[in-house]
């Protein structure tokens, strides 16, 4: 049974990462939305045989096999990466996590929290990287033994001592696309929060087709309506992407999510302000996102770490420390053993996304109830770029014939009140 375990492993392995380009039909029917998160102490109910070895997760159910890796990664209470064998190919899921601070001042608190988030993120993508590309080691380690020993007539007495010196940095860099975000889970109880990214064949295989030729046409106000509708069906990312597809049309759309915090000020006009900078960093970042995913983003992670130690035993010292004189030194009436160790690390995440997003990407906000976060989604589908590129090209043809547009200022003009007011009921939404 072992023998054939390591087969299947290493069968569904050499698939992926050397024809990964063929993925079966029955990987269209893995969605991600239809999966029910981890939490700390919770059983998997499996679906059919489920095989765990060596870092590896096999089953015949994908949603199993996602279920399972999860659940252990979070029961080994670490970051770390899962490989998911199905038979799809192979999905790495990772999970990074990060600890936080709370404050008198909120805005202090959510500001923390963000930053975890952040920090969460970057860690689970260094792990989808660095198991793919590996990481680059660089280690030098030094002992030094020394002994001080005197006979006299009348005596025998030693000093020894013996010191250490270990220095260590690795670190790690790649190009990482196809990836969406599977989890989020904030632990208010012990202040830290995780961050799960999954990249399986499906999600590749979507997001690298949505980059070629339109061949549906979708009504944009459905697109959103789906988008709206699953997001408060499931949870609204602080950051990251996911990947739905239209129930109408079987068109893929591309989410990316950007957030940032609200800041709290009982002046109600800087708080007007920032609220208005809040949406506009979500809304950055969310392209930043969605931009990430699609196109791929470059992933940087340098971690270092020096550690120095001494530990001695003195029988005598001497009287002049400078001459160190055999013939002049003092027995100490007590044996003198001295230990110190000195420990530093320090780690350093980085990521760089730059490109062109496409024509049609639409921006959707929310604030969430509490009012503390600003939430902003990045939606693109092939059939919203090709309505845009069309609505620029009726643009620019209107443009030639258009009338001099200087001129016409009036500050006593007619200026009828515009439409205020509640626009959808929040049952609607």
């Amino acid at each position: 049974m072992k023998s054939m375990t390591k087969n299947r492993i290493a069968v569904a392995v050499m698939a992926a990462w050397m024809g990964c380009a063929a993925v079966p039909a029955q990987a269209q029917d893995f969605d991600l939305t239809d999966m029910v998160p981890a939490r700390p102490g919770q059983a998997v109910e499996p679906q059919g045989d489920v095989v765990v070895e060596d870092g590896i997760v096999i089953a015949a159910d994908e949603a199993t096999a996602v279920s399972v890796a999860h659940q252990q990664l979070i029961d080994n209470t670490q970051d770390g990466v899962m490989t998911i064998a199905v038979g799809s190919g192979v999905g790495l899921l990772s999970t990074g996590s990060a600890s936080y601070q709370t404050y008198d001042n909120i805005n202090a608190t959510l500001l923390s929290k963000r930053a975890a988030y952040n920090q969460a993120f970057l860690a689970a993508k260094k792990g989808l990287v660095e198991y793919q590309k590996g990481a680059e080691v660089v280690c030098s380690n030094l002992v030094s033994m020394q002994m001080d020993y005197i006979d006299s007539g009348t005596d025998s007495m030693g000093n020894t001592s013996t010191s250490s010196k270990e220095g260590c940095a690795d670190s790690v860099a790649g190009s990482l696309a196809g990836y969406v975000t599977y989890d989020v889970f904030d632990d208010t109880d012990k202040k830290s929060v995780r961050i799960s990214v999954i990249s399986t064949p499906k999600t590749r295989e979507q997001i690298q087709a949505n980059t070629g030729a339109v061949n549906v046409v979708s009504d944009p106000n459905e697109v959103f309506k789906q988008v709206v509708s699953d997001i408060q069906k499931g949870v609204m990312p602080p950051l990251g992407a996911k990947v739905l597809t239209n129930a109408n049309t079987g068109e893929v759309v591309l989410m990316g999510f950007g957030s940032a915090i609200i800041r709290q000020n009982n002046n109600a006009r800087i708080a007007s302000r920032l609220a208005d900078a809040a949406m506009r960093q979500s809304q950055t970042r969310a392209r930043a996102a969605l931009l990430g995913t699609m196109q791929g983003e470059e992933i940087y992670w340098r971690g270092s770490f020096d550690e120095s130690q001494v530990e001695s035993t003195e029988q005598f010292e001497y009287e002049d420390p400078v001459l160190q004189d055999p013939s002049e030194v003092e027995k100490l009436d007590q044996e003198r053993t001295v230990f110190l160790n000195q420990f530093k690390e320090t780690q350093d995440y980085g990521s760089l996304t730059k490109g062109q997003l496409p024509p049609g990407v639409g921006l959707r906000s929310f604030v969430s109830e509490d009012g503390y976060w600003q939430y902003t989604v990045a939606v693109y589908a092939p059939s919203l770029s090709a309505a845009a590129k069309d609505a620029a090209r009726d643009q620019k043809a209107r443009g030639k014939d258009a009338r001099d547009a200087r001129g016409g200022v009036n500050n006593k003009g007619a200026n009828p009140r515009g439409a205020s007011g509640k626009v959808s009921k929040e049952d609607d939404l």
